[in-house]
C-alpha cells in the first residue's frame, strides 16, 4: 500500500512537528493540523485513510463517520478515552494508543528525582565517602553481624503509603502514574479537566483541587506545561500552603518555580526535599539561588540540566516509534497497542 493518506491532528510546536514529519515512512501524503478545531478536523477526515490523534479532542461518531475511509485512529499516548470505542467497532475502524517514548522517558527522570528525595540518597552517599573515620573497626559481614546504618541517617522515608500528587495530568502524568501503582502509593492529581472515572480507575489516581493537592501531598510533583497565565505559580504563598516537610519535584516547565522562593523554603526546613530539571534561564546561570542550595553536599536535592526527556539525538528515533502502526498497517501486519 502507498500513498496513504495521514491526518496528523497535534499540539506541537513546528520544531517537533518538522521532526515528526522527516521520521514518517516513505509512501505518506501527510496533512499536519495544529491545534486544529472541529470544523478543521470534520473538513478533513474523509480525505484521511489514517488520523492520528495528539489530545485533538473528542473522537466522537459524527467523525468517524465523516472519515468514511479511515483504515485506522492511532491516539499518541496512553489515554484514549476521547475516542468513541464503541462507534469505531461499529464503523470496524480500528483503534490504538500509542505509549510515547518521550513521556516514558520524563516520568521515568520523575521517579528517579522522588525516589532519591525520599531516600535521601545524596546526603548518604556524601556520608559514606566523606566521613574519614568510622570510630570502630570493620569486620566482615556475614548472618550474625552487619552494621546496619553505620552512619546513623535519619532522613529516610518509604514511598510505599505515602501521598503523591501530580499538578498537571497529561501523557507524562498517566506515564508517572504507571510506575507509582507499583509503589503502593496514593496518587492524587490535578488538571483543567477532570478525567472519567473509568481512566482513574485504570491508572489508580485521585481527582484533588489544587488546596487539596498541596495540603495533603508527602511528595508534589509538577509536569505542569508552559502556558499562558501559568507563571511562577510555586512561589512562597503556594509553598507555604504545601503539607510541612513535603518533597518538591518539578519535571515539567521550567518556569513554574519561583526559584527562589522554593530555596528559602528549602533552607528554613518548609520543604525536606527539592528536584527540579527544567530552570528558567537556561543554561542555567550560575549564581541561581535553587542552584546554590547544591554547594551543601549533604543537601537533599536532585538537580539536572533538563534532560528527562533525554538527548537531542533521541529525537528522531523516538518518534519513528510512533510511526509503528502505520507501517504495519502498510504492509498487512497486525497492529499493536489496540483498544478497539
Amino acid at each position: 500500500m502507498s500513498n496513504l493518506k495521514v491526518l496528523f491532528a497535534t499540539f506541537r510546536a513546528p520544531r517537533h512537528q518538522k521532526i515528526a514529519m522527516e521520521a514518517a515512512p516513505e509512501g505518506l501524503d501527510i496533512t499536519m493540523c495544529e491545534a486544529p478545531s472541529r470544523a478543521e478536523l470534520l473538513e478533513q477526515l474523509p480525505l484521511a485513510d489514517v488520523f492520528i490523534s495528539e489530545r485533538s479532542g473528542l473522537i466522537d461518531a459524527e467523525m468517524l463517520a465523516t472519515g468514511r475511509r479511515l483504515r485506522l485512529v492511532q491516539r499518541l499516548g496512553r489515554m484514549t478515552h476521547d475516542v468513541d470505542a464503541a462507534a469505531a467497532r461499529k464503523a470496524g475502524i480500528p483503534v490504538c494508543r500509542w505509549p510515547l517514548r518521550g513521556c516514558s522517558m520524563v516520568a521515568e527522570h520523575a521517579m528517579m528525582q522522588v525516589l532519591s528525595l525520599v531516600k535521601a540518597s545524596r546526603e548518604a552517599e556524601h556520608a559514606l565517602v566523606a566521613t574519614p573515620d568510622w570510630g570502630t573497626p570493620p569486620k566482615k559481614c556475614d548472618e550474625n553481624h552487619f552494621a546496619y546504618n553505620w552512619t546513623e541517617r535519619r532522613k529516610i522515608r518509604s514511598l510505599a503509603g505515602a501521598t503523591v500528587g501530580i499538578l498537571g495530568f497529561g501523557e507524562i502524568g498517566a506515564e508517572l502514574a504507571v510506575r507509582l501503582r507499583a509503589f503502593d502509593c496514593e496518587v492524587l492529581y490535578n488538571k483543567r479537566s477532570r478525567l472519567p472515572a473509568a481512566v482513574e480507575a485504570e491508572f489508580g489516581v485521585e481527582y484533588a483541587d489544587i488546596d487539596s493537592i498541596r495540603a495533603r501531598s508527602d511528595v508534589l510533583c509538577i509536569l505542569l506545561p508552559h502556558g499562558e497565565g501559568i507563571g511562577e505559580m510555586i512561589d512562597h504563598a503556594f509553598i507555604e500552603r504545601m503539607k510541612p516537610g513535603a518533597y518538591l519535584v518539578s519535571t515539567g516547565a521550567s518556569t513554574v518555580l519561583n526559584e527562589a522562593d522554593v530555596a528559602a523554603a528549602y533552607r528554613v526546613g518548609i520543604l525536606s526535599g527539592v528536584a527540579t530539571d527544567g530552570w528558567t534561564w537556561e543554561p542555567v546561570p550560575r549564581d541561581n539561588p535553587l542552584l546554590r542550595l547544591a554547594d551543601d553536599p549533604q543537601a537533599n536535592v536532585v538537580f539536572t540540566p533538563h534532560i528527562a526527556g533525554g538527548v537531542r539525538s533521541n529525537d528522531r528515533s523516538m518518534r519513528e516509534l510512533e510511526w509503528e502502526n502505520i507501517r504495519r498497517l502498510m504492509d498487512g501486519r497486525e497492529l499493536r497497542h489496540r483498544v478497539a
